[in-house]
This record gives structure tokens, sequence and C-alpha cells, in this order.
């Protein structure tokens, strides 16, 4: 199996308890792309290779508590953080301020969810864990088509 692959993964599911997940190094190197659930964790993971050739992995864990991560993995060990969803906001007591802070803390969520969606590191809509897609409802306000 290629070593940069298992450098990536390693150092990706390093900060996933093992309890939370199904997969294991070898799974996330072997395939492209993929999505595990359990325990209430949604793992999400897409390979890629930069304009040099060099592989990476982007890599996205999410559970009700503590939340979501995502970041790019790189071989030699460095990452580099993926934009996520925020999970609170800036409240005012200025009811017009307050409705702006709500309207851009939305705008930017529903952004990254698109943004995470398209990269492949979430599922679709209606196809994550019921917890995460109320989550995403909570800081969205987005109700998904059946």
């Amino acid at each position: 199996m290629n070593g940069d692959r298992l450098r990536c993964a390693e150092n990706a599911l390093r900060k996933v308890p093992e309890d939370y997940r199904k997969v294991d190094v070898a799974n996330v190197a072997g395939r492209d792309r993929g999505h595990s659930f359990h325990r209430g964790m949604h793992i999400g993971w897409v390979w890629g290779e930069d304009q040099r050739g060099q592989v990476y992995l982007d890599f996205l864990s999410e559970h009700r508590h503590p939340g979501m991560h995502a970041k790019h993995y790189f071989p030699d060990g460095t990452n580099e953080p993926i934009n996520t969803p925020g999970s609170i906001r800036r409240v005012s007591s200025d009811p017009a301020e307050d409705a702006e802070y709500e309207r851009r803390f939305v705008e930017a969520n529903r952004a990254a969810y698109a943004n995470l969606r398209e990269q492949g590191l979430l599922p679709p809509p209606g196809e994550n864990l019921s917890s995460q897609e109320i989550t995403e409802y909570l800081t969205t306000g987005n109700e998904h088509d059946e």
C-alpha cells in the first residue's frame, strides 16, 4: 500500500478515538473516498493530488460533541484547516444588529456545508446521522427536501 497515503490516514485518524470509528488506517488509505458512521461519529474522506503530484487527504470528523473538524493532511505530517460551519454565533441586545449577526452566521454556515458536500466530505442531505442533520438544520435553517 502507498506509504504516503498510510502516513496521511494515520495522522488524520489519530484525532478520532478508536471506539468511535469502524474504519482503520488501511480502510482510509485503500479507498479514494468514503463515509463511516459509528456511535454518533461521522468520518468522511477524499484523496487528492496537488499540482506537484503530492498526495493529500481531506478528512472530516463530526460528532454532536465535540462538533465538526476538517483538515487537509500531507505525508510530511503537516496539515491545513478546512472551513467548517460554526456552532455558536455572536449576539447583540440591539434587534437589528442581532438580526444581521444571525444572517451572516446562517449564510456562512450554508456556504460551509455546501462546500464540504461539494468536496465529498459530507454525504448528501438526508443521508447523515440524525444528530448531524439536526445540527445542520439548527445552524442553517435549511430543511432538506424529501
